[in-house]
């Protein structure tokens, strides 16, 4: 069985630069202005069947924003779900995506007062093949 998680991560930093006008980063960088993005963890656990191997993924993104509210944080999480979703990530040669979609979306408010922290979790199924 090969980790389909490099390719997926790929995949996603590749859709979000194309299509969202965001700073994406795969750790917190310092001293950066906002809004920006962070690729965060993942998660992966066996999803074999008897004729192909597979993995569900789970996959956050981290969202960043010091704008007063959370109107921000709420339109960059859209704009991201909706370049995630609109069409299924390619990961050829090596996996198949047959589930793509949100899992969970959490907003808070950082302990500085003024920072906004979204988590949006994406969930997908993906064979090997």
């Amino acid at each position: 069985m090969k980790s389909p998680t490099l390719p997926l991560h790929k995949a996603q930093v590749e859709r979000l630069q194309a299509q969202t006008p965001y700073k994406i980063f795969d750790d917190n960088p310092e001293n950066e202005t906002y809004p920006y993005v962070v690729m965060g963890e993942t998660f992966a656990k066996d999803w074999s069947d008897k004729s192909k191997p597979g993995q569900e993924v789970t996959s956050k993104i981290h969202i960043w924003s010091q704008y007063p509210g959370r109107k921000e944080a709420d339109e960059m999480s859209d704009d991201i779900l909706q370049a995630l979703t609109a069409n299924t990530l390619d990961l050829s040669p090596d996996f198949r995506i047959t589930v793509g979609k949100m899992d969970s979306w959490l907003l808070i408010l950082d302990i500085d007062g003024v920072t906004r922290h979204g988590v949006l979790e994406m969930r997908y199924l993906i064979e090997e093949l």
